[in-house]
């Protein structure tokens, strides 16, 4: 879907009515009865525990993991429904507009070797839109002549969010995936995210515990899940921060522990994410672009180069100097 066909779409990005799921293994509960209506064109945080069920969401909504119990839409069309009338066009297109990037990718073996970047965005449609894969390697700050094989998990990470965002998406399911960035990085990509959810009519699920730069002006949801249940769901304008010199935390007010609250009022919070943020950005403006530091790299090893090789090993009178001719001479 692009600007020139952005109508206003009245269905729900994602409906959900008494979702339920039990592991099939274990038999334990994965979810239990979350109804949900998300609209098109927001951004949406869901926060809890690690094994609150935020994962299986996710891949549920997905459409990786099967439900047997409750009803799910998405986009108005039940993802699992694959009934012989039903428009085949329609269902591919509900299979191509949601992409789900999870923290499974970038442990994958394959990704870990000599595979040059540009290849890989290449064989995710990346000469087909070259105008947002040139905008992603901006923001994520790729290097398209990077190896997989010797980048960091963070650079890696980089990569894997620009092959998932490469191709316009509908709706985007982000698990964690922004774990392995650094503050200016998920910065411009969080910004990114929810441009794109205005313009083009977009939503956006995501999942995590890094709340360092997710300001008011972020989030138009936040849905806090714990046990496979869903505790609150809180909409921007129910949430406000306030300023508050005992430190008292956070005022609910409407609900509490399995009760959904009507608002809540925040503590605004010491923190040092806009201290970290200016300084990561100034060394962003320091370095400039790939290619200078490329040059300013090798000119910086060539300057230890000869340093080293002038100083300690043709300097006579060196320390160094001598105490290696009288080891290399077996004095």
């Amino acid at each position: 879907m692009n600007n020139a066909d952005n109508t206003k779409d009245t269905s729900l990005a994602i409906e959900t009515h008494k979702l339920t799921y039990t592991f099939p293994t274990s038999h334990k509960i994965g979810l239990q009865d979350i109804t949900l209506e998300i609209p098109w064109g927001t951004t949406n945080l869901i926060i809890g525990p690690n094994g609150a069920g935020k994962s299986t969401l996710l891949k549920i909504l997905a459409g990786k993991t099967l439900i047997k119990s409750g009803l799910l839409k998405i986009g108005g069309f039940d993802p699992f429904e694959f009934r012989s009338n039903r428009n085949e066009q329609h269902n591919s297109d509900i299979n191509s507009y949601i992409t789900y990037l999870g923290t499974e990718w970038a442990a994958n073996s394959v990704v870990k070797r000599d595979i040059p970047v540009n290849l890989l965005l290449s064989s995710v449609g990346g000469e087909v839109y070259a105008e947002r894969r040139n905008r992603l390697i901006d923001i994520l700050d790729i290097d398209p002549s990077w190896s997989m094989l010797n980048v960091s998990d963070g650079e890696r990470r980089r990569v894997q969010i620009a092959m998932g965002l490469c191709k316009p998406w509908r709706l985007l399911l982000l698990d964690e995936v922004t774990i392995d960035l650094d503050v200016v990085v998920r910065s411009r990509l969080l910004n990114y995210l929810r441009e794109e959810c205005h313009q083009r009519q977009c939503t956006v699920i995501y999942a995590t515990h890094i709340f360092d730069g997710l300001g008011h002006n972020w989030f138009d949801r936040v849905i806090h899940l714990d046990a496979g249940m869903m505790l609150d769901d809180l909409k921007q304008s129910e949430i406000k921060f306030v300023n508050d010199n005992n430190g008292n935390g956070v005022k609910i007010e409407g609900g509490a522990h399995i009760h959904p609250a009507h608002s809540v009022s925040i503590t605004k919070a010491e923190s040092l994410h806009p201290l970290a943020l200016h300084w990561l950005y100034d060394d962003l403006e320091r370095r400039g672009t790939r290619e200078d530091e490329k040059e300013k790299m090798a000119q910086r090893h060539n300057d230890w180069v000869n340093t080293r090789d002038g100083k300690y090993f043709d300097a006579e009178d060196d320390v160094l100097v001598k105490y290696f001719k009288a080891t290399r001479s077996g004095r």
